[in-house]
C-alpha cells in the first residue's frame, strides 16, 4: 500500500498482549481507541472503515449506533465501512441491527449472516457481516 501512497490506520483493544506494536511493526499507524470514543478523524476523510469483532451484543445499542454514526461520519461519500459483528442473536439482527443501519443511512452492498458454532455446537448466535456504502 505505501507504493500507492495509501495510509492505514488501525486499532486495537487493550487485551494485555502488545497489539499495537504488533500492528505498527510494518510500517501502519496503531491506535487505541475505545467504542466510547469518537474516531480521531475530520468528517468525510476514510475511503474504508473495518471492524471485525469489536462491535457485538457486548455494545449497549445506543453506543453501537453512536459507533456506526461515527464511521458513517468519517467516510468519504462513496467509502465503504466492512463491519463483522459477532455473537448476536438471531432476533437481534432483525429487531435492532438492520433498522439501526438504515437509520445511520448506510447503503447495503453485501450482507451475510451465519450461525456461530461454539465447540461444534451450533447455538442460536449469529456471526454478521455487511458491506456498506
Amino acid at each position: 500500500m505505501r507504493e500507492r501512497n495509501v495510509t492505514i490506520v488501525t486499532t486495537s483493544m487493550n487485551l494485555d498482549g502488545p497489539f499495537n506494536s504488533f500492528i505498527a511493526s510494518p510500517g501502519l499507524i496503531s491506535m487505541h481507541v475505545s467504542v466510547s470514543q469518537r474516531l480521531p478523524f475530520f468528517e468525510n476523510t476514510l475511503d474504508i472503515v473495518h471492524s471485525m469483532h469489536v462491535l457485538s451484543n457486548w455494545i449497549p445499542d445506543a453506543m453501537l449506533e453512536f459507533t456506526l454514526y461515527d464511521i458513517y461520519r468519517v467516510l468519504r461519500p462513496g467509502g465503504f465501512s466492512g463491519l463483522i459483528i459477532s455473537s448476536i442473536w438471531s432476533v437481534q439482527l432483525n429487531e435492532t441491527y438492520v433498522p439501526m443501519m438504515d437509520r445511520v443511512g448506510f447503503k447495503k452492498l453485501r450482507w451475510n449472516a451465519g450461525m456461530k458454532l461454539d465447540r461444534g455446537i451450533k447455538k442460536n448466535k449469529w456471526y454478521f457481516s455487511a458491506l456498506l456504502e
